[in-house]
């Protein structure tokens, strides 16, 4: 077999292999944060993890948006965006409450960082801040003008039926 030459790839194996990739990512991510939590706390390692997601969001969803050739500035554009990024593509996937050219309302009805946490016996995580700063990240490369709002998310009180819920939203002109 030819050594790195996509090319020669069968759809398939280019599928598994993307997938491979993602889930590479969130392992090298997820020991990371853990290894800066055991050695410095869960303070510290979200304050420097949020500066990693504050970079990494707005240079994966200007990829994204470039790779993807979307040419839209609207909601649409940025749930595309966010169900392609690389993390997403082996984590649950989450679902639209409601969605128009507007506003769209998006919950998490499953998180693989939270129950990986409950698993190993650690505190839900407060990721609040981190999501708000992934989503904003993209919806500043998509359109500045589209506005995020968190309904509900960790640290909030949990919700029964989802971990997290955001609003996207836009004025129509």
């Amino acid at each position: 077999m030819p050594r790195n030459e996509l090319e020669s790839l069968s759809k398939e194996t280019l599928i598994k292999l993307i997938k491979v990739y993602s889930r590479n990512w969130q392992t090298l991510d997820g020991l990371w944060f853990s290894n800066v939590e055991a050695d410095c706390g869960l303070v510290t390692a979200t304050k420097i993890d949020l500066k990693n997601w504050e970079k990494q969001s707005i240079t994966e969803a200007r990829r994204l948006k470039e790779a993807l050739d979307l040419k839209n500035d609207g909601i649409d554009t940025i749930l595309t965006i966010l169900s392609f990024m690389s993390w997403q593509l082996t984590s649950p996937l989450f679902e639209c409450e409601s969605e128009t050219s507007s506003k769209a309302v998006i919950y998490y009805k499953h998180c693989a960082v939270q129950e990986g946490r409950g698993k190993t016996g650690k505190p839900v995580f407060p990721c609040k801040n981190m999501k708000l700063t992934l989503l904003s990240g993209i919806a500043g490369i998509v359109n500045p003008e589209i506005k995020i709002r968190c309904i509900s998310c960790p640290p909030d009180k949990l919700a029964a039926d989802y971990w997290c819920k955001w609003e996207l939203s836009m004025e129509t002109k």
